[in-house]
């Protein structure tokens, strides 16, 4: 006798489980953008003192709080 295989009707919901996931972090970095960018603009006009001098090249002030909120927001969905 053998059993059937529900590893995929398991998987597959599991990976929709990913999917919202991941459209749900999209959604909150686009909401919290505006706060990134500005915290992004506030660090550029901070006296070159506050700033490592081997930084080198700086990326662009969107590509800067892309970052930013990328690196944040998934600290949400740790819990």
């Amino acid at each position: 006798m053998t059993m059937p295989i529900t590893a995929r009707s398991s998987g597959s919901s599991q990976t929709r489980c990913w999917a919202a996931d991941r459209r749900m972090c999209r959604r909150l970095v686009t909401i919290t953008l505006p706060f990134f960018l500005v915290a992004a603009a506030v660090r550029r006009v901070l006296p070159a003192a506050r700033r490592d001098p081997r930084s080198g090249p700086r990326p662009s002030l969107y590509a800067e709080a892309r970052a930013d909120a990328y690196a944040t927001i998934p600290f949400i969905f740790m819990g």
